[in-house]
C-alpha cells in the first residue's frame, strides 16, 4: 500500500473513531477559513481516494477485533443461563428479563400527564 501523509492519516483515525467526514477534515486539515461547503467536498473527495478508503477500513476492522463484548455474544450468554437448568432460578428470570429488555420486548410505560389541581386552600388538602 502507498504511504499515506501524515494529515491523510490523522483523517484516516478520525474517520474510523467515528467522526463525519466534515469534522475529520477539520482536525486533520488546516480549514478554518474554508466554507463549510468546501470542507464537504473535500472530505468526500478524499474519501473517494482508494488509498484513505482502504486505510480506514483497516481501521476500522480493527476496532471491531478490540471490542471487548458485543450485542450478540450478550445475548448468547444470557440466553445461556436462561435456558441452563443448573442455574438459579433467580437469576433465569433476570436473565430472561435483560434479554426482553434488550430486544423491546417490554410493554411500554404509561405516565399519568394529566395536570392536577393544586389545592388553594388548607381547607382543600385536608
Amino acid at each position: 500500500m502507498t504511504k499515506l501523509t501524515a494529515k491523510q492519516e490523522a483523517f484516516c483515525q478520525a474517520i474510523a473513531d467515528g467522526m463525519t467526514q466534515a469534522d475529520a477534515y477539520r482536525s486533520a486539515y488546516s480549514a478554518g477559513k474554508m466554507a463549510d461547503k468546501t470542507i464537504w467536498e473535500r472530505a468526500s473527495h478524499l474519501m473517494k481516494d482508494g488509498k484513505v478508503a482502504a486505510r480506514v477500513s483497516e481501521l476500522k476492522s480493527a476496532l471491531e477485533d478490540k471490542q471487548l463484548w458485543t450485542r450478540e455474544e450478550s445475548v448468547k450468554t444470557l440466553a445461556g443461563i436462561a435456558k441452563d437448568n443448573d442455574a438459579k432460578q433467580a437469576d433465569q428470570i433476570n436473565a430472561v428479563k435483560a434479554l426482553n429488555t434488550m430486544h423491546g420486548f417490554d410493554a411500554p410505560k404509561q405516565f399519568d400527564m394529566s395536570i392536577k389541581q393544586f389545592p388553594t386552600s388548607i381547607d382543600d388538602m385536608v
